[in-house]
């Protein structure tokens, strides 16, 4: 059996065209679709772009509220992945590497607050 480019074999040898991903399918387990997804990556890398100007308190509450967002879409896609095989790649390779840095961007700004605050204690002398 053989099928030409730009066709998949069905039962029986007959070929169909492949049809493309439509990644603006609203997808309700989900709650949004393949791009608006995305976009909610994105707005979180956007947001760690502007880390190194902000206070520490506020990175982790950034970090936080993306990080919550993040994990429940993950965790959405997985409950659809078993039949919708193009959310599986999404969780993969986008979710999840975005949760990492994430919680590498809120460990570093958890750092540097314990640094500020023994910083803090240390100017304010040995009687406060």
């Amino acid at each position: 059996m053989t099928s030409s480019v730009g066709q998949n074999p069905s039962p029986g040898g007959v070929t169909r065209p492949i049809t493309p991903l439509d990644t603006t399918e609203h997808h309700a387990i989900v709650g949004g679709s393949i791009d608006s997804v995305r976009a909610e990556v994105d707005d979180a890398f956007a947001d760690m772009k502007t880390f190194h100007n902000r206070e520490p308190d506020e990175i982790m509450r950034m970090a936080g509220g993306h990080s919550a967002r993040l994990s429940e879409l993950r965790v959405r896609a997985m409950r659809i992945e078993d039949f919708r095989r193009e959310w599986k790649s999404v969780r993969t390779r986008e979710l999840e590497p975005a949760l990492e840095e994430l919680e590498r961007q809120y460990t570093i700004a958890s750092r540097l607050h314990s640094v500020r605050e023994l910083d803090f204690k240390m100017e304010a002398g040995p009687n406060s």
